[in-house]
C-alpha cells in the first residue's frame, strides 16, 4: 500500500469509530453495548437507518443465530458514506460481513480492480447463491428465476453480451422500492372518482377534481381546498412516473438502450438520449404542474418532498408522486383514518401514435380494461402487436430498489456464513420478518406476497404496492440505473435538472421552460460531453 493510501486509510478507520455503533443480538454475545468486541468467527452484519428502519436487521441477525448457531453481530451506522468508509478500510481494520446498503457507487467500486487493497474485485461473487433455490417456497425455481429481471440486472457486473464485466453476481436488492402515484382511496370514494386508467383520463379526472363542490375545488374538514396534486418542486419524486410514461411510449427495448447510451442499432451516440417518449414523458408532467391549468397548490413550487406529503396526508390533495417509504416516513403526520393507496401508472395516451388498430384513447381504455381484468372480452378491433405493446405498457412502473443492496465485503473471513445468511434474508422465513420489521418492504422476488403470514397485517398502501409487483404475472420496472458504465463511470443521468423547478413555477418567471425546451436543455447537456463521458465509462463503438 503507498504512503497516500495508508493515511487515507488511518483517517476512515477513525470516522469509522465515531460514526458506528456495535451491538450484540445473539445468545453468545447478550444484549451487548456500544463498542462491543466481537470475535472473529462473529457474523457481523451492517445497516444504516434510512426509509426502512434498521430493526429488520436485527430481528433477522436473531433469527438467523437460533436457526444456525452462527454468532451474530449488527453494526449500525448514521453517517451516509459509512459503506465507503468501510470498504476502504480493509480487512485489517474492519470486520463487517454483510452490508445492508444504499448504495449507486458499488458498480463503480465492483469495476475498479484493487478498490479494496489486496482484493482484485471490493465484493464476494454471489453467483452461486443465484444458482440455488431459497428455502420455503413452494417453487424449484433458483433465485436468479425468483428475481424481477430489473432486479437481476442491477446486481450483475455486464457480461459478453454487454461488452465488459464478467457476468456474475455480486449483489442482492434487499428492497424493492416502488415509486410511483398514491392517491386518497377514502377522497375518491367520497367523491365517487374513479382511477384513470390512461394520462387523458388522469387529466379529465382533474378538471372534474375543480369542479366537485359547485363548480370549484372541494374542501376538506378544516375548510382547506383539496387540489388534485401535491408535488416538491425542489425535489425530482415526479421523475417516478417520467421515467414509466417515458418507457410506455419508446417500449421497454428502446428504454433500456437509452440508459445503456446506445441507439436502435446498439452504438453508443448521444442521440439516443432525445426520445420522443422522454419528451412526451416531459409533456404529460409539464402539463400536470401549469400554472395555467391549476391542478396544485401555487405553494408546491417552493415544498419541500416532506412539505408535500404532509400536504397530501392533510387531504389538501387526492394524489401525489412518492415511495413506499411514505408511511413510515410521515408517521407523526398519518394519523390512520385515512386509505391511501398506489394506483396503476395510467398509460401514456401518446402510445396510441404507435398503435395501427388503437385509434382513440377511449379505445386505449377499453384495451386497458381487458388487460387488468375488469372486462372478460377482448376488444375486436386491437391487433396481437398492439395489445401486447399495451399490456407492457400497463405493466410498468418505477423503483429504486436496485440502489437497496446487500452484498459480502471481499475481505470477509466469513464468506460463507455470510452467504448464509443471505440466503437465510430471501426465504420464506426471512422474507416474513422483512415485512414486518422494514414497514411491509420484500425484496425483488417474483412471488405472490398473500403467502406471507404477516400480509394480513400490512397497511392498504403495502397491500396496493405488492398487487402492483405481482399482477399480471410480475411488474416491469423502470428506474435510475446506475449499472452500465456511462452512468456508473462515465457520470451520464438520466435527469440533470429538476423538472419540477422549470414547469411548476408561473410562465411570466425568467426559470419557466415548456417541455421542448426542457427536452432540448437536457439534450444539449448530455451531447456536449457525450466523447468525454464515452472516454470516462471506458467504452467504444
Amino acid at each position: 500500500m503507498n504512503t497516500k493510501k495508508k493515511v487515507i486509510s488511518l483517517i476512515l478507520v477513525l470516522i469509522m469509530a465515531v460514526s458506528m455503533v456495535m451491538t450484540g443480538c445473539g445468545n453468545s454475545q447478550g444484549n451487548g453495548g456500544p463498542g462491543q468486541k466481537a470475535t472473529p468467527a462473529t457474523l457481523q452484519i451492517g445497516v444504516e437507518n434510512k426509509g426502512y428502519g434498521d430493526q429488520f436487521a436485527y430481528k433477522l441477525a436473531e433469527a438467523f443465530e437460533a436457526k444456525t448457531g452462527i454468532d451474530t453481530m449488527v453494526v449500525k451506522s448514521n453517517s451516509s458514506d459509512w459503506t465507503e468508509t468501510a470498504l476502504l478500510a480493509g480487512a485489517k481494520n474492519n470486520d463487517i460481513d454483510v452490508i445492508f446498503d444504499i448504495n449507486n457507487l458499488a458498480m463503480k467500486n465492483l469495476a475498479t480492480a484493487y478498490y479494496v487493497d489486496g482484493f482484485e474485485r471490493a465484493y464476494a461473487d454471489l453467483s452461486d447463491i443465484y444458482n440455488s433455490k431459497l428455502e420455503g417456497y413452494n417453487t424449484d425455481q433458483t433465485l436468479k428465476e425468483m428475481v424481477f429481471p430489473y432486479s437481476l440486472e442491477a446486481c450483475t457486473w455486464g457480461g459478453e453480451d454487454k461488452g465488459y464485466g464478467d457476468g456474475k453476481q455480486y449483489f442482492v436488492n434487499w428492497a424493492s422500492g416502488v415509486e410511483g402515484i398514491v392517491y386518497n382511496k377514502s377522497l375518491f370514494a367520497q367523491y365517487g372518482l374513479s382511477v384513470p386508467k390512461t394520462t387523458d383520463e388522469m387529466f379529465a379526472l382533474m378538471d372534474q377534481m375543480k369542479t366537485l363542490n359547485n363548480g370549484t375545488y372541494a374542501v376538506n374538514a378544516d375548510g382547506y381546498t383539496i387540489y388534485p396534486f401535491s408535488y416538491s418542486g425542489k425535489v425530482n419524486y415526479l421523475h417516478y412516473p417520467q421515467l414509466v410514461w417515458w418507457a410506455q411510449y419508446d417500449g421497454i427495448d428502446v428504454f433500456n438502450n437509452t440508459l445503456q447510451g446506445k441507439d436502435a442499432n446498439g452504438n453508443y451516440a448521444a442521440e439516443s438520449q432525445k426520445t420522443i417518449g422522454k419528451l412526451s414523458s416531459f409533456t404529460i408532467v409539464a402539463d400536470m404542474l401549469s400554472s395555467e391549468n391549476q391542478y396544485t397548490d401555487p405553494n408546491c413550487a417552493s415544498y419541500s418532498f416532506t412539505d408535500a406529503q404532509v400536504f397530501f396526508l392533510a387531504e389538501q390533495a387526492f394524489m401525489m408522486s412518492t415511495g413506499d417509504w411514505l408511511e413510515r416516513e410521515m408517521s407523526t403526520n398519518f394519523e390512520g383514518n385515512m386509505e391511501i393507496a398506489f394506483m396503476r401508472i395510467p398509460v401514456n395516451s401518446d402510445i396510441i401514435a404507435n398503435c395501427t388498430s388503437i385509434t382513440s384513447d377511449e379505445q386505449l381504455s377499453q384495451v386497458i380494461s381487458f388487460i387488468d381484468g375488469d372486462t372478460a372480452e377482448k376488444p375486436d378491433f386491437v391487433s396481437d402487436a398492439d395489445l401486447a405493446y399495451v399490456k407492457s405498457a400497463r405493466s410498468m412502473y418505477c423503483s429504486e430498489g436496485n440502489q437497496h443492496i446487500c452484498y459480502i465485503p471481499a475481505y470477509s473471513n466469513n464468506v460463507d456464513a455470510a452467504k448464509q445468511f443471505i440466503q437465510f434474508m430471501l426465504s420464506k422465513e426471512g422474507q416474513e420478518i422483512m415485512l414486518e420489521y422494514s414497514y411491509g418492504n420484500m425484496a425483488m422476488l417474483n412471488v405472490d406476497a398473500s403467502q406471507f403470514d404477516y400480509y394480513s397485517s400490512l397497511s392498504n398502501l403495502q397491500k396496493s404496492k405488492l398487487e402492483i409487483m405481482q399482477g399480471n404475472g410480475g411488474a416491469t420496472f423502470v428506474g435510475k440505473n446506475y449499472v452500465h458504465p456511462m452512468y456508473y463511470a462515465g457520470g451520464m443521468e438520466l435527469c440533470y435538472n429538476v423538472m419540477e423547478m422549470f414547469f411548476g413555477v408561473d410562465k411570466s418567471s425568467g426559470s419557466y421552460k415548456t417541455a421542448k425546451e426542457f427536452w432540448d436543455q437536457e439534450y444539449a447537456m448530455v451531447s456536449n460531453k457525450y466523447d468525454t463521458i464515452m472516454a470516462q465509462a471506458g467504452v467504444s463503438n
